[in-house]
């Protein structure tokens, strides 16, 4: 994991990309999150990250996160959040973001959410 953070991108299914993100979301690493998922937002698709190997999410993060998921809105796309780990629901939670944040439970989950979209 370069820089505590790891980005794959997973399957594309019609419309969604995923990217499976672990490590650490900090100040130091929410840019390459930002730079790995913007390019998806202007192509009108939708983003599936799964959070699941997320060991520690910074405030960094979440503002990455936020921007994210308005970019993707601003071009008629969708972002899901997938499995994300304690790290992250904690931080969710406390900033009371879920109204803002979709989460699903999986994967398979979040791409049927979005197949309609």
């Amino acid at each position: 994991m370069d820089g505590g953070l790891e980005i794959v991108r997973g399957e594309t299914h019609s419309k969604t990309v995923v990217l499976r993100v672990a490590g650490r979301i900090d100040a130091k690493t929410a840019p390459r999150l930002l730079q790995s998922a913007m390019p998806f937002a202007g192509m009108g698709r939708n983003l599936v990250l799964n959070l699941s190997d997320v060991t520690f999410m910074g405030s960094s993060g979440v503002g990455v996160l936020l921007a994210v998921t308005q970019a993707f809105q601003d071009h008629s796309g969708s972002v899901r959040l997938v499995s994300p780990s304690e790290a992250v629901v904690s931080v969710v939670r406390l900033l009371n973001l879920e109204p803002f944040l979709k989460i699903s439970a999986t994967e398979d989950e979040a791409l049927a959410a979005l197949a309609g979209k």
